[in-house]
Protein backbone atom coordinates (compact mmCIF):
# COMPACT_ATOMS: atom_id res chain seq x y z
CA UNK A 1 0.00 0.00 0.00
CA UNK A 2 0.78 3.37 -1.02
CA UNK A 3 0.72 5.86 0.90
CA UNK A 4 1.07 9.83 -0.33
CA UNK A 5 2.29 12.56 1.68
CA UNK A 6 2.16 16.13 0.70
CA UNK A 7 5.73 18.02 2.18
CA UNK A 8 5.55 21.76 3.15
CA UNK A 9 8.70 23.91 2.13
CA UNK A 10 9.28 25.46 5.75
CA UNK A 11 11.25 28.81 4.13
CA UNK A 12 8.64 28.92 1.85
CA UNK A 13 6.17 29.35 4.70
CA UNK A 14 8.27 31.66 6.87
CA UNK A 15 8.12 34.19 3.84
CA UNK A 16 4.52 33.79 3.10
CA UNK A 17 4.11 34.53 7.48
CA UNK A 18 6.55 37.41 7.28
CA UNK A 19 4.87 38.98 4.31
CA UNK A 20 1.71 38.69 5.71
CA UNK A 21 2.80 40.45 8.80
CA UNK A 22 4.17 43.07 7.05
CA UNK A 23 1.08 43.65 5.03
CA UNK A 24 -1.15 44.02 7.76
CA UNK A 25 1.67 46.65 9.80
CA UNK A 26 1.78 48.95 6.68
CA UNK A 27 -1.89 48.62 6.66
CA UNK A 28 -2.81 49.49 10.15
CA UNK A 29 0.06 52.47 10.21
CA UNK A 30 -1.70 53.58 6.67
CA UNK A 31 -5.13 53.76 8.89
CA UNK A 32 -3.73 55.30 12.31
CA UNK A 33 -1.78 58.47 9.42
CA UNK A 34 -5.07 58.59 8.03
CA UNK A 35 -7.64 58.67 11.40
CA UNK A 36 -4.55 60.89 13.06
CA UNK A 37 -2.84 63.18 10.68
CA UNK A 38 -4.63 66.36 11.77
CA UNK A 39 -4.29 65.97 15.40
CA UNK A 40 -0.80 64.78 14.63
CA UNK A 41 -0.15 68.61 12.60
CA UNK A 42 -1.81 70.48 15.65
CA UNK A 43 0.66 68.05 18.15
CA UNK A 44 3.70 69.24 16.53
CA UNK A 45 2.27 72.84 15.61
CA UNK A 46 1.73 72.61 19.45
CA UNK A 47 5.16 71.58 20.20
CA UNK A 48 7.34 74.31 18.01
CA UNK A 49 5.29 77.31 18.81
CA UNK A 50 6.74 79.10 20.83
CA UNK A 51 5.47 80.22 24.40
CA UNK A 52 4.07 83.52 25.37
CA UNK A 53 3.08 85.06 28.21
CA UNK A 54 -0.02 87.39 27.71
CA UNK A 55 -2.24 89.65 29.70
CA UNK A 56 -5.81 88.70 30.98
CA UNK A 57 -8.24 91.68 30.56
CA UNK A 58 -9.29 93.38 34.15
CA UNK A 59 -11.29 95.94 33.59
CA UNK A 60 -9.86 97.59 36.42
CA UNK A 61 -6.68 97.13 34.71
CA UNK A 62 -4.79 99.23 31.47
CA UNK A 63 -3.07 97.33 28.67
CA UNK A 64 -0.94 98.24 26.64
CA UNK A 65 -1.37 97.71 23.21
CA UNK A 66 2.55 96.88 22.17
CA UNK A 67 4.06 94.77 25.20
CA UNK A 68 0.83 93.75 26.87
CA UNK A 69 1.73 95.73 30.13
CA UNK A 70 -0.70 95.51 32.74
CA UNK A 71 -1.29 99.10 34.70
CA UNK A 72 -2.90 99.32 37.72
CA UNK A 73 -3.39 102.44 39.75
CA UNK A 74 -4.20 103.05 43.20
CA UNK A 75 -3.70 105.45 46.19
CA UNK A 76 -2.10 107.52 44.13
CA UNK A 77 0.36 104.96 43.36
CA UNK A 78 1.37 103.14 39.28
CA UNK A 79 2.06 100.02 39.51
CA UNK A 80 3.57 98.11 36.32
CA UNK A 81 4.28 94.39 35.05
CA UNK A 82 5.50 93.40 31.50
CA UNK A 83 6.15 90.26 30.52
CA UNK A 84 9.58 89.11 29.18
CA UNK A 85 9.64 86.93 26.57
CA UNK A 86 13.04 86.85 25.30
CA UNK A 87 13.96 85.06 28.44
CA UNK A 88 14.61 81.29 28.89
CA UNK A 89 13.69 78.82 31.42
CA UNK A 90 12.48 81.14 33.25
CA UNK A 91 9.29 83.33 33.61
CA UNK A 92 9.84 86.74 33.73
CA UNK A 93 8.59 90.78 34.22
CA UNK A 94 10.54 93.83 34.40
CA UNK A 95 8.01 95.76 36.98
CA UNK A 96 7.85 99.62 37.15
CA UNK A 97 6.72 101.63 40.13
CA UNK A 98 5.57 105.21 40.04
CA UNK A 99 5.17 107.35 43.44
CA UNK A 100 2.25 110.16 42.28
CA UNK A 101 1.82 110.88 46.14
CA UNK A 102 4.06 113.89 48.43
CA UNK A 103 5.19 111.26 50.34
CA UNK A 104 7.54 108.14 50.23
CA UNK A 105 6.40 105.11 49.64
CA UNK A 106 8.54 101.55 50.29
CA UNK A 107 8.35 98.14 49.39
CA UNK A 108 10.01 94.87 50.07
CA UNK A 109 11.04 93.34 46.33
CA UNK A 110 12.19 90.32 47.51
CA UNK A 111 8.70 89.53 48.49
CA UNK A 112 7.31 89.95 45.22
CA UNK A 113 5.59 86.16 44.44
CA UNK A 114 3.86 84.55 41.71
CA UNK A 115 0.68 82.14 42.38
CA UNK A 116 -0.69 79.80 39.68
CA UNK A 117 -3.95 78.38 39.39
CA UNK A 118 -3.61 75.41 41.69
CA UNK A 119 -2.74 77.78 44.32
CA UNK A 120 1.19 76.94 44.23
CA UNK A 121 2.98 79.80 45.34
CA UNK A 122 5.95 80.51 43.63
CA UNK A 123 9.27 82.10 44.99
CA UNK A 124 11.37 84.13 42.82
CA UNK A 125 14.87 83.23 41.73
CA UNK A 126 17.91 84.19 44.20
CA UNK A 127 20.56 85.87 42.69
CA UNK A 128 22.80 83.07 43.82
CA UNK A 129 20.79 80.98 41.17
CA UNK A 130 21.23 83.30 38.40
CA UNK A 131 23.96 81.89 36.80
CA UNK A 132 22.59 78.70 36.67
CA UNK A 133 19.65 79.95 35.21
CA UNK A 134 21.03 83.00 33.01
CA UNK A 135 24.21 83.02 30.78
CA UNK A 136 27.38 84.63 31.91
CA UNK A 137 27.15 88.10 29.83
CA UNK A 138 22.83 88.27 30.51
CA UNK A 139 21.79 91.62 31.09
CA UNK A 140 17.81 92.02 31.67
CA UNK A 141 16.17 94.42 29.66
CA UNK A 142 12.92 96.10 28.81
CA UNK A 143 11.03 95.31 25.56
CA UNK A 144 11.60 98.22 23.07
CA UNK A 145 8.28 99.35 22.94
CA UNK A 146 7.57 99.54 26.73
CA UNK A 147 9.25 103.19 27.38
CA UNK A 148 6.49 104.21 24.19
CA UNK A 149 3.54 102.44 25.78
CA UNK A 150 4.56 103.73 29.12
CA UNK A 151 4.48 107.35 27.49
CA UNK A 152 0.84 106.98 26.09
CA UNK A 153 -0.36 105.91 28.89
CA UNK A 154 0.88 109.00 31.26
CA UNK A 155 3.91 111.67 30.01
CA UNK A 156 5.13 112.72 33.48
CA UNK A 157 6.81 108.79 33.86
CA UNK A 158 10.36 108.33 33.13
CA UNK A 159 11.16 104.75 31.61
CA UNK A 160 14.80 105.87 30.88
CA UNK A 161 17.62 106.68 33.10
CA UNK A 162 18.81 106.56 37.06
CA UNK A 163 16.12 106.32 39.58
CA UNK A 164 16.39 108.62 42.96
CA UNK A 165 15.89 105.52 46.01
CA UNK A 166 16.51 106.73 49.37
CA UNK A 167 18.74 104.80 52.04
CA UNK A 168 16.97 102.71 54.40
CA UNK A 169 17.88 101.21 58.45
CA UNK A 170 16.01 97.90 56.73
CA UNK A 171 17.73 97.25 53.96
CA UNK A 172 15.74 94.74 52.38
CA UNK A 173 13.49 97.68 52.15
CA UNK A 174 13.53 100.50 49.22
CA UNK A 175 12.27 103.49 49.17
CA UNK A 176 11.03 105.51 46.78
CA UNK A 177 10.81 109.53 46.30
CA UNK A 178 7.68 111.20 45.75
CA UNK A 179 7.33 112.18 41.66
CA UNK A 180 9.71 109.25 41.21
CA UNK A 181 9.62 105.61 40.02
CA UNK A 182 11.89 102.57 40.50
CA UNK A 183 12.24 99.67 37.98
CA UNK A 184 13.04 96.13 38.84
CA UNK A 185 13.42 92.61 37.36
CA UNK A 186 11.91 89.81 38.70
CA UNK A 187 12.06 85.77 37.52
CA UNK A 188 10.93 82.38 38.86
CA UNK A 189 11.57 79.01 37.57
CA UNK A 190 9.17 78.17 35.08
CA UNK A 191 9.39 74.31 35.96
CA UNK A 192 7.40 75.43 39.26
CA UNK A 193 4.12 77.02 37.36
CA UNK A 194 1.71 74.10 37.65
CA UNK A 195 -1.04 75.59 35.19
CA UNK A 196 -0.94 78.56 32.63
CA UNK A 197 -2.60 81.07 34.89
CA UNK A 198 -0.26 83.30 36.42
CA UNK A 199 -0.89 85.80 38.92
CA UNK A 200 2.13 88.36 39.82
CA UNK A 201 2.13 89.52 43.48
CA UNK A 202 3.41 93.08 44.39
CA UNK A 203 2.56 93.17 48.14
CA UNK A 204 2.78 96.22 50.76
CA UNK A 205 3.64 98.85 49.03
CA UNK A 206 3.84 101.12 51.99
CA UNK A 207 3.03 104.88 52.60
CA UNK A 208 5.99 106.54 55.14
CA UNK A 209 3.16 108.79 56.03
CA UNK A 210 0.30 106.75 56.74
CA UNK A 211 1.37 103.38 57.03
CA UNK A 212 -1.16 102.77 54.25
CA UNK A 213 -0.22 99.45 52.06
CA UNK A 214 -1.14 98.73 48.80
CA UNK A 215 -1.08 95.23 46.86
CA UNK A 216 -0.89 94.68 43.14
CA UNK A 217 -1.94 91.99 41.61
CA UNK A 218 -1.26 91.29 38.14
CA UNK A 219 -3.50 88.59 35.67
CA UNK A 220 -1.34 86.42 33.10
CA UNK A 221 -1.55 83.28 31.07
CA UNK A 222 0.83 81.08 29.04
CA UNK A 223 -0.10 80.27 25.71
CA UNK A 224 1.58 78.80 22.52
CA UNK A 225 2.42 80.96 19.21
Amino acid sequence: MRYFCRTINTTDHSKLVWWRTFQLCIMVVMSVSLLGCAKMRNFAADVFRPERIVPVFDPNATITPQTGTVIYEENGIVAMAVPLNDVKNVVGFGILIHNKTDHWISLNRDDCQMLDQSKNMIKQIDKSQHSFYFKRNFKPKLPPEFAADVFRYDKTIRVQGDYAVLPTEDLMKTNIMPKHSLQFYIYFPKSSAKSTNLRVIIPKVTSEFNDQQTTFVFKFRVQRG
